[in-house]
């Protein structure tokens, strides 16, 4: 069977949820992923063969922030063209790759290809929903557009958290065509990890770690609470700081306590979660994040972290056990020092690693791409 994927991530990005799925495809599946193109990244256009799949950079539109181009791109007439030239390449990608279209399937998770997408006339096409795309700051009013779009026009849809499955069925008209396969972690890596590095014991002061971007959906009122609250705590704060957050950063790294350290390679992520006591997730509650399923929240489980969020969408809300979602800034502080006392008793700390471990085996990524491709080829069978 032969796939195109129309993806909204370049394939050497970072280990995402596209990677995991694809890298775990059924060997009778040839798939050719098509990527955006990135200023300031290596953009190669040409055909070529990465991890037993070919991939090529193709200019899809882009939502751009600001300036001169996003004017233009603000046009549609300035879109069409953007798509006729990256159709021109879809065109010859599949066929330098032998894909003959007609049979085909189509997966799209980039909502900006969803144009050229569908103009291939393939078996099925298959969006893959894992964001609210247009609830992302500074996004143009015409995201949405191809959003619906989207959702509408796909033989089927897989959402990766209740709240977008529900959106979408919304915007199609009912559930049929739309089921929720949610995201998870690569549990053999980090157990394998946990293997390599040995037994560990909690930090002397209880460190209370973030994981991921540094941006505007982060509630920077959370952590900060937390830091002055408890100022012989340290609270490290790891990964890319986004645009939007300068002066809510500023104010809360003036704290003592608090530490921003740059990104670290996905590979390094399991000893850097063995430094900490426990894992936060201090999202905002907004249109944006009331549709995620946390990747990070399966990594910390997966390291054996007891996890505290903010309640923002139904996924941090199905492990009580490790996972504790507060409502608001002082539940968040108490279930942070209510876990940090269990962490430093033994037994208590081994009863949560045992329930964390479960948890993130459960969520594997070879169990949620198995699912994923089981509905690839239920759809290519019709």
């Amino acid at each position: 069977m032969d796939v195109v994927w129309f993806s909204e991530i370049k394939w050497d990005y970072l280990k995402t949820r596209k990677q995991q799925l694809i890298r775990r495809k059924p060997d009778d599946v040839r798939l050719l992923y098509l990527e955006p193109y990135v200023r300031g990244r290596a953009n190669r256009f040409d055909l070529r063969r990465e991890d037993q799949i070919l991939c090529a950079t193709v200019p899809f539109v882009k939502a751009i922030p600001r300036g001169p181009l996003r004017s233009l791109l603000d046009r549609r007439w300035a879109r069409a063209l953007v798509d006729h030239a990256a159709g021109r390449r879809v065109a010859g990608h599949m066929r330098a790759a032998g894909l003959i279209p007609a049979d085909t399937g189509v997966v799209v998770s980039n909502v900006y290809a969803i144009d050229l997408a569908s103009s291939v006339p393939g078996r099925f096409l298959l969006y893959d929903c894992n964001d609210a795309h247009s609830a992302f700051p500074g996004m143009p009013a015409w995201t949405e557009t191809y959003y619906r779009a989207a959702c509408r026009r796909a033989d089927h849809v897989i959402a990766t958290s209740q709240a977008l499955h529900d959106d979408v069925a919304a915007i199609r008209g009912g559930r049929e065509g739309c089921e929720v396969i949610g995201n998870g972690v690569d549990y053999g890596r980090f157990a394998h990890a946990r293997e390599m590095l040995g037994p560990s014991s909690p930090p002397d002061i209880p460190r209370i770690g973030y994981i991921g971007a540094i941006a505007p959906w982060l509630d920077f009122e959370v952590v900060d609470h937390l830091a002055a609250v408890h100022p012989d705590w340290e609270i490290v704060l790891v990964g890319p700081v986004m645009r939007g957050v300068e002066r809510e950063l500023k104010r809360l790294m003036s704290r003592p306590n608090v530490a921003v350290r740059k990104p670290v390679l996905h590979d390094d992520v399991p000893a850097l979660l063995r430094e900490f006591t426990l894992g936060v997730i201090p999202f905002r509650y907004d249109t944006l994040t009331r549709g995620v399923n946390p990747n990070k929240m399966y990594e910390y489980l997966a390291m054996g972290l007891p996890v505290v969020t903010t309640r923002f969408s139904a996924e941090v809300q199905q492990f009580p056990e490790v996972v504790a979602a507060a409502p608001a800034a002082e539940e968040f502080v108490r279930a942070c020092e209510r876990y940090a006392a269990l962490v430093a008793e033994p037994a208590q700390r081994s009863a949560l690693q045992e329930t964390a471990f479960r948890i993130a085996a459960e969520n594997d990524w070879a169990a949620i791409a198995e699912a994923f491709w089981k509905r690839v080829k239920l759809l290519a069978a019709k």
